[in-house]
């Protein structure tokens, strides 16, 4: 975790953690038995962060995410996945920020 956290910062990515995780959220649940660690980056974007054991525990964790929310209308979201980590990066197409992508293209660069 400490790893994505300087990832995101040298990008020029503040992430600041989000106090307490919203039940009521469906980036803030449980998906195969592991909790996200969530960050805001302004008040417009947040990312969930899910660290399991192996990439085959996160394809499963993918498919619960995607079992239990499959009636849901979420908001806009995208979906990493880098080796055994999740990252579900919440956001508004007008509030991307690039730099999230390069921050995943470089942690995918270095589990290759």
């Amino acid at each position: 975790m400490a790893q994505i956290k300087d990832l995101f910062e040298n990008h020029g990515v503040s992430m600041l953690e989000e106090p307490g995780l919203h039940p009521e959220s469906v980036f803030s649940r449980a998906y195969n038995d592991v909790t996200p660690r969530r960050f805001v980056i302004d008040e417009n974007q947040k990312i969930s962060i899910y660290v399991y054991t192996s990439s085959e525990e996160v394809r499963k964790g993918i498919k619960d995410f995607e079992k239990k929310t499959a009636a849901a209308d979420l908001s806009p979201y995208t979906i990493y996945q880098i080796a055994n980590v999740l990252i579900f990066y919440v956001a508004d197409e007008s509030f991307k920020d690039e730099r999230v992508d390069m921050v995943v293209e470089e942690l995918r660069s270095l589990t290759e």
